[in-house]
């Protein structure tokens, strides 16, 4: 198929946008398209078999994906570092790798069962209907640029979204929203309050009070709507008397850094000397997640007697983020715990590629046959009774980690 989509003709703007996608769904195109506008706005989409893989804002990437995970997934933990943690260990699409670490992020955070896979089509979908929303807003008075490129696939990414149906959702919420006579007001700008004075004397002091603490001057419209959960569209329209007099202006804040590796993060081959054992400068790390401190502190002492490295998660539901920074040769992984059971922790740790050969030994003061049998299947190496003795942390060290 004729991929650099020049040929269509010069029709409405917004209706060549449509157009344009739906000639890319229906020739089942696979690849990437760049979307420019004449401001140096970019907007990029992943396709498969006319499908859309991912959609991302170029010019406010993490702002996007900050909000959209706060929204469809709820979980304050759950933001930017960890999706960057886990795109950096967990590399399964090729084509993303390069392109959306925070899509590559979300896709190992749902191998480890953090998010489900509801919740990441519902972040993908938003994402997508935005993408398309401000395309139709900018060709109002920009000229936007398109430009497509075919790239190969290793495989069948695990969510696609149905091109067709995404376009008419996002033309429905952008005719909507020019009905409300907001066609000028993008919902990724930032109100700011101009004109404190006037906007009191024209409000009551409970809606003046309300105003000052939504509107701080650090949050676009969109992410104030979903801060205090109130739809995008009344939200704006509520202050659209206010900005249209000046009284409230709209101004571009910068998009969120993007997390950087830190020391901690960084893979056993990339510490500096300093953090190998001084006994022996082996450089080999043991982890036991345990919720007792006194356990903890017991293996600590054996560990690092035998000259290695040693660290210790307490907290049960931080397990996996701590290892996905913390690559370990060998697992101590307590079963009984609060919040998240070690069998559970087990199987998260088995499906991330990076670990699935990392030897785990699983503690329990619980030594049934059962118990046995349930920790193989969820991929333990070695089952250990508690308490715990010198003797048998020896002799697993020696046996996996040992010289």
């Amino acid at each position: 198929m004729n991929n650099d989509l020049q040929y269509l003709a010069a029709i409405e703007p917004q209706r060549n946008i449509i157009s344009r996608f739906q000639y890319l769904s229906w020739g089942e195109f696979t690849g990437s398209l760049v979307m420019m506008a004449g401001a140096g706005q970019t907007w990029e989409m992943l396709f498969y078999q006319g499908q859309i893989v991912w959609s991302i804002d170029r010019h406010r990437p993490n702002r996007l994906w900050q909000r959209l995970l706060h929204q469809h997934v709820g979980f304050e933990h759950i933001g930017l570092d960890l999706l960057f943690q886990a795109g950096e260990h967990t590399r399964e699409h090729r084509a993303a790798k390069d392109s959306c670490w925070q899509y590559q992020g979300a896709l190992a955070l749902m191998s480890l069962a953090e998010i489900n896979a509801e919740q990441l089509t519902a972040i993908l979908t938003a994402a997508a209907q935005e993408t398309i929303f401000d395309l139709l807003q900018y060709s109002q008075g920009e000229k936007l640029t398109f430009r497509s490129q075919s790239e190969v696939f290793g495989e069948e990414p695990p969510i696609l979204l149905n091109t067709e149906r995404v376009l008419t959702q996002a033309e429905l919420m952008w005719q909507e929203w020019e009905s409300q006579k907001l066609g000028n007001i993008s919902p990724n700008k930032t109100p700011v309050i101009e004109h404190p004075v006037q906007l009191y004397r024209q409000t009551t002091p409970i809606v003046y009070q309300n105003l000052v603490q939504v509107i701080t001057g650090k949050q676009t419209l969109r992410e104030i709507a979903v801060e205090i959960d109130e739809d995008l569209l009344l939200l704006t329209r509520s202050l659209t008397r206010y900005i249209q007099t000046g009284i409230i202006d709209s101004i571009d804040l910068p998009d969120l850094p993007s997390p950087k590796i830190s020391s901690k993060f960084l893979p056993d081959r990339q510490r500096s000397n300093r953090d190998l054992s001084p006994q022996t400068g082996r450089s080999k790390l043991i982890i036991c997640i345990d919720d007792s401190s006194q356990v903890c502190e017991m293996m600590r002492a054996i560990v690092t007697d035998a000259g290695y490295r040693f660290l210790s998660i307490q907290d049960a539901t931080q397990a996996v983020p701590r290892l996905l920074g913390n690559k370990p040769d060998l697992i101590f992984l307590d079963l009984m715990m609060p919040k998240v059971n070690g069998y559970e922790i087990c199987s998260q740790i088995r499906r991330i590629s990076t670990f699935s050969q990392i030897p785990i030994v699983v503690l329990t003061g619980k030594d049934s046959l059962l118990d046995r049998v349930r920790a193989k299947v969820v991929g333990a190496s070695e089952f250990l009774s508690k308490p715990i003795s010198k003797k048998a942390i020896d002799t697993y060290l020696a046996k996996y980690v040992g010289t």
